[in-house]
């Protein structure tokens, strides 16, 4: 699952504006880069989120996601759009998060019985919801593999199309076709009542 960050994830050209905020940052204006940040926080949140379920978690992994842009950017191809890159780095760490949460899973499930899944604590942002069917929308995506969930998120979240996905995730269109018709599966399987 491990991207090069270097690597661009889309030919997507950056705008005139981020390109120069970029090239500040690339110059040592850390100013600039607080401009970048709060140009894509909000964005990148919502596909974190997306991806590990918890308020907390997206919190952490996009703060950790922007540290680690910024140790990298001059690495970054100029030219390109950043969010992109970013997002990538994003995806990663949040891929490394849902691994860990499984392998301690595993590892509960070996030492206790009875482990019920459940009546897992929900996050903080999962408690403000009023409307359960929201709530238990997210908590059948969360259930899904990683591989479904991600390409799912991509599709209704970041309103990619195919193709984006295939070029962002390196992986076949017909892969891209297949993992979320597979994803809306499992997901309406979870979801039959409430339809």
């Amino acid at each position: 699952m491990e991207e090069s960050a270097s690597k661009p994830v889309s030919d997507q050209p950056a705008s005139s504006d981020e390109q120069k905020l970029i090239e500040a940052v690339q110059n040592g204006d850390g100013r600039a880069y607080g401009k970048l940040i709060r140009l894509h926080q909000k964005r990148l949140f919502r596909f974190v989120h997306g991806l590990v379920g918890s308020f907390d978690q997206a919190e952490d992994i996009v703060q950790e996601a922007f540290v680690k842009a910024y140790q990298a950017i001059g690495t970054f191809r100029p030219g390109f759009a950043f969010y992109p890159w970013l997002s990538t780095i994003a995806r990663n760490l949040a891929y490394n998060q849902i691994a860990r949460e499984d392998k301690k899973e595993s590892l509960e499930n070996l030492q206790e019985s009875g482990f019920d899944p459940e009546s897992a604590q929900l996050g903080p942002l999962e408690k403000l919801l009023n409307d359960e069917a929201q709530g238990r929308f997210y908590k059948a995506l969360l259930a899904l593999p990683a591989k479904y969930r991600t390409v799912f998120v991509l599709r209704h979240f970041e309103d990619m199309d195919y193709n984006e996905i295939s070029i962002y995730l390196r992986i076949p269109p017909g892969t891209v076709d297949s993992r979320l018709f597979r994803a809306r599966q499992l997901l309406l399987e979870q979801l039959k009542d409430l339809i």
